[in-house]
């Protein structure tokens, strides 16, 4: 039978396949299902925890066998190492690992460790059947250069095979979670139990709805760098659990969720820098209960999203619904809210420096319940500055804050909205 491989063809090489090599494959071929039991116990042994009931061992040890039968008939003829079509059994196995979303570093120690096992049982009958010491090294060299050749190509078919698969599960998983999500955002789905069970994620718990999205596009996979941001705001909320969607190239939603509930308002974060890296922005709706609150927490963090956006570069890094949730209901008509601003604020709606320092310090003031001591101390500055600051907005206002407090405070929380630029 003539060598397909090109290193087995000079004559002593040739020799030692056809004395050595040839006859070790036909060994192995035989014993091909005792050594894959062995190998696979081998792999199970280093991951029991991918490998703890019969359904799992049982594809592992198919997978095995049939990649040592491959390889042994291969070996016989001599063929080319570098063109491996992988068996069925293995193909199916590394399809199935994609959707129990183990690692591909994992497959490949499994690899790995086979290549071992493989490796110690030619060995020992290699160095049976060579009649000398040269061709005992020849045959070495040579089963050694086609048996890492061999792993290495069929590791980089089974990436292949691996990535097509994972693509095409993570397009499904998502495409699925978008569904039931539309259908619980529309109120189409009203059984909890149903949407728990096609989502994979509790929902009679309390929830919040978190937003983060990027401005500009990123060099790398933009929920490579938005998944950190969500799981720090996780942590900093006590989530026990969290369900995470994209929504787009450069944004994603989470829902974290807790059978002890969440208290309104604003949730501690961890870190005094904030849970956002640059070029991260968050959006964070309240916290609610069940399906209604799972959809009424998300819709909040879409409007915080939206104020946020509409105020643009002076936005803060990380929105509360909470803390702007006048200005989202009031601007939902924005020719309707840029009317009313400047109707109420008149002059004091310019947009100089000083106009907006002292709108900001009215409605801080008008925050702090006329407080002058607690709105220098929000702002850093002086009681008497304070002061000064007021009656210079009602000047500019043309009557005093006593009248229409309502209109007045409504019209300063939508001015950075309607102007795009935050005074706060």
């Amino acid at each position: 039978m003539e060598v397909e491989w090109a290193p087995a063809r000079e004559p002593a090489a040739h020799r030692a396949w056809s004395r050595v090599l040839r006859p070790v494959a036909a060994e192995l071929l035989e014993g091909s299902t005792a050594l894959a039991a062995h190998a696979a116990e081998t792999i199970r042994a280093e991951f029991p925890e991918l490998f703890d009931n019969a359904d799992s061992r049982g594809e592992n040890l198919g997978s095995t066998e049939a990649n040592i039968r491959l390889f042994a008939r291969l070996m016989e003829r001599g063929a080319d190492p570098r063109r491996v079509e992988l068996p069925p059994a293995t193909l199916a196995f590394a399809r199935t690992e994609v959707q129990r979303q183990v690692a591909f570093a994992s497959l490949t120690r499994f690899y790995r460790l086979g290549h071992e096992v493989v490796w110690e049982w030619l060995l020992a009958r290699i160095a049976r059947r060579a009649d000398s010491q040269r061709e005992l090294l020849k045959a070495v060299e040579l089963g050694s250069a086609w048996l890492f050749t061999y792993v290495d190509a069929s590791v980089a078919e089974a990436e292949r095979v691996y990535e097509a698969e994972q693509r095409l599960w993570l397009r499904s998983t998502s495409a699925a979670r978008t569904e039931v999500i539309a259908d619980i955002m529309a109120g189409r789905e009203k059984d909890a139990r149903r949407a728990e069970r096609r989502l994979r994620y509790g929902l009679e718990r309390r929830h919040v709805a978190v937003i983060a999205w990027m401005d500009t596009a990123a060099d790398e996979d933009a929920l490579d760098v938005l998944e950190p941001a969500l799981g720090k705001v996780a942590a900093g909320l006590g989530a026990d659990a969290t369900l995470i969607q994209p929504t787009g190239l450069r944004a994603a939603v989470m829902w974290v969720s807790g059978t002890c509930g969440f208290s309104a308002g604003r949730p501690p974060l961890p870190g005094s820098g904030g849970p956002a890296p640059d070029g991260v922005r968050l959006a964070i709706g309240e916290p609610g209960s069940g399906l209604t609150g799972f959809r009424r927490t998300y819709n909040e963090a879409v409007h915080a999203r939206r104020v946020a956006s509409l105020i643009g570069t002076g936005a803060e890094r990380v929105t509360w619904y909470a803390d702007v949730a006048v200005a989202a209901m009031a601007s939902v008509d924005m020719d309707l809210a840029t009317t009313f601003v400047h109707r109420v604020l008149g002059k004091l709606a310019d947009r100089d420096e000083a106009t907006r320092r002292l709108a900001k310090t009215l409605a801080v003031y008008l925050d702090e319940n006329a407080s002058r001591s607690r709105t220098g101390q929000r702002l850093g500055v002086h009681g008497n500055t304070v002061r000064y600051r007021v009656l210079q907005a009602e000047r500019l206002l043309g009557r005093g804050i006593e009248e229409d407090t309502l209109d007045l405070r409504v019209a300063l929380a939508l001015l950075p909205v309607v102007d795009g630029e935050s005074v706060f």
